[in-house]
């Protein structure tokens, strides 16, 4: 507790606040996981898979540049808060191995982000803004056989970082 008596009074109420707020988020996502439906959801609660239209630009723009590549998920937010929506996907690089990125939207330019492993089967992606600051960040959450797992991320500029995560080891 020595950590704590050198902050301020709202120092600590927004240290134990964030905490509690992570943690409350962790035991959802883990008690989803646990549950097993086969829903993919969005941050906005519809059911998920490809939301958005086969013709949409963005998603254009991904098949253009990673061609014979299927796309699994994907959904749109604005993710680094410049007021226009991106597009996180996660797609299909092997029988094994699925990737995820995020298309930004910069200005009517188009610009991928670093790839990172995804989930293998029942992807999930949710929009939360988790730390009630920007950009928002996005949860994916998956399985591989009988391991589940989930992390959170966040664009920062063109980077996609992997902010937490458990169990994405063993089922990406």
């Amino acid at each position: 507790m020595a950590g704590y008596r050198a902050l301020s009074g709202q120092g600590k109420v927004s240290l134990m606040t964030s905490r509690l707020a992570i943690i409350c988020l962790l035991f959802c996502l883990l008690a989803g996981a646990c549950c097993g439906c086969g829903k993919q959801v969005a941050g906005d609660g519809q059911t998920t898979g490809i939301r958005v239209n086969l013709d949409d630009k963005l998603l254009q723009y991904f098949i253009s540049s990673h061609p014979g590549r299927e796309v699994l998920v994907c959904a749109r937010a604005d993710l680094n808060n410049d007021g226009t929506e991106d597009l996180a996907v996660i797609f299909q690089e092997s029988k094994e191995k699925n990737l995820m990125l995020v298309v930004l939207d910069i200005a009517g330019e188009y610009r991928c982000t670093n790839e990172v492993p995804a989930p293998v089967s029942n992807q999930l992606i949710q929009f939360r803004d988790i730390d009630q600051k920007p950009p928002l960040e996005f949860i994916v959450q998956g399985a591989k056989g009988a391991n589940v797992g989930f992390a959170i991320f966040r664009v920062d500029g063109d980077k996609l970082e992997d902010l937490f995560g458990e169990g994405m080891k063993d089922c990406c």
